[in-house]
């Protein structure tokens, strides 16, 4: 069996795409683009909006959802951590956490505004195994754009 040259050293034209109509190389490469892992961000044009967000993604349980409106860099402190991560670093750092400390409930207790239209919440969880942690957030805006941009879990 002979194997085909991908690209002619003397000719493109030979190449073995050359020989797929256009119409199906094009099919072919937007299916091949909908593989393309994609940096998740939710969008959020205000500030209550991403905090609402968070707030339910917290009530349910759904790290996926909260990782969507981290900003790029997000600040985490846990009770043996602090730091700020890319948002990649910072997803991997917060499922871990999750991992051992899935939540169980979450019940805001305050929220309000910052300096320079921020809003923060402060919040109480427990977690499946029984621990209690008191949850501070903060949404920024930047570029017109609403995002998680810190995040405690301080255990009580």
């Amino acid at each position: 069996m002979q194997i085909p040259e991908l690209v002619s050293n003397n000719n493109k034209n030979n190449a073995v795409f050359s020989k797929i109509s256009k119409p199906a190389l094009l099919i072919l490469l937007g299916i091949l683009a909908s593989f393309i892992p994609k940096t998740s961000y939710a969008q959020f044009s205000s500030v209550s909006q991403a905090k609402e967000f968070c707030i339910k993604a917290l009530k349910n349980n759904n790290v996926d959802d909260l990782i969507k409106a981290f900003s790029d860099p997000v600040e985490i402190t846990l009770p043996q951590e602090e730091n700020s991560y890319s948002k990649t670093q910072g997803a991997m750092v917060i499922k871990r956490f999750f991992k051992n400390n899935a939540i169980k409930s979450f019940t805001v207790k305050q929220g309000g505004k910052s300096t320079g239209g921020s809003e923060f919440v402060i919040g109480d969880m427990i977690s499946t195994s029984g621990k209690r942690f008191q949850v501070y957030f903060l949404i920024t805006l930047t570029n017109q754009k609403a995002y998680l941009h810190l995040i405690e879990f301080e255990e009580t």
